[in-house]
């Protein structure tokens, strides 16, 4: 049984979570629900839970700050939030999981057996490090993105990440050492969170590191020659775009 803590500022939203979490009571229950962030650590400390949900945005401590203030993490997170694309994606980076208000029934169910999985992997402490890390950390090439695989999840420095292929319903990540790590997510799960971080998606099947552009050469879309020297093509629909963002040759 996860036992589950609610920390939100808000009484409607804290509230309606708490009644949505009761249809899983047969493999959950909530034994707390905390209107500010005083509290909530107060009660993690007292109930050690499995789990917490977290509003990110709340008076003077932001979900963010509460956890740091913690400090040992051995807990499982799902964040909720209003849209702060700033946030998302640096939980997305971490991946970790969040819910957009109000929340929906689905992703709530999907967030809960991810959860689980994690429970199974142990490795929030290290995702937590990475999340904290993108959060203060403003220049994209020290950042990092983790990534879970099919051996688990992999810790990877953005600027050790060349390209990112289409591979059917999985992503495939080459980075500079040459090796590879397969993701069972789709290519388009990583555009936006990427975008935010110097790649840019030149073509359906391709995202590439803009760093490691080493030439252009043009045509109709025209071919982009990587660091590694391997080309790719770029869609003509892309193409403006991907000129106005390239690095000056």
């Amino acid at each position: 049984m996860i036992r589950a803590i609610i920390i939100e500022d808000e009484p409607g939203s804290r509230e309606l979570l708490g009644l949505m979490l009761d249809r899983y009571k047969e493999d959950l229950t909530v034994i707390a629900a905390c209107s500010n962030p005083t509290d909530g650590i107060i009660s993690i400390a007292e109930h050690k839970p499995d789990l917490i949900f977290l509003d990110i945005q709340m008076p003077k401590m932001n979900g963010f700050d509460m956890l740091k203030s913690i400090g040992n993490i051995n807990f499982e997170v799902i964040f909720t939030t209003a849209y702060d694309q700033y946030a998302i994606n640096a939980i997305r980076t971490s991946a970790l999981d969040y819910l957009l208000k109000p929340v929906d029934e689905e992703d709530l169910t999907a967030a809960i057996e991810k959860c689980k999985e994690r429970m199974v992997e142990k490795r929030t402490k290290l995702q937590f490090e990475t999340l904290f890390n993108n959060l203060s950390n403003k220049n994209p090439l020290d950042k990092t993105i983790a990534l879970s695989g099919l051996d688990g999840i992999s810790f990877v420095k953005m600027c050790d990440i060349l390209r990112v292929e289409a591979n059917g319903r999985y992503a495939k990540f080459h980075l500079l050492n040459k090796e590879t790590i397969v993701v069972s997510k789709t290519l388009g799960d990583f555009e936006e969170v990427l975008s935010a971080n110097q790649f840019f998606r030149i073509h359906d099947s391709s995202i590439i590191n803009l760093n490691h552009v080493k030439k252009y050469i043009r045509g109709d879309g025209g071919t982009v020659l990587l660091s590694d020297n391997t080309e790719l093509d770029v869609a003509r629909r892309r193409k403006e775009e991907f000129i106005k963002l390239m690095p000056k040759q």
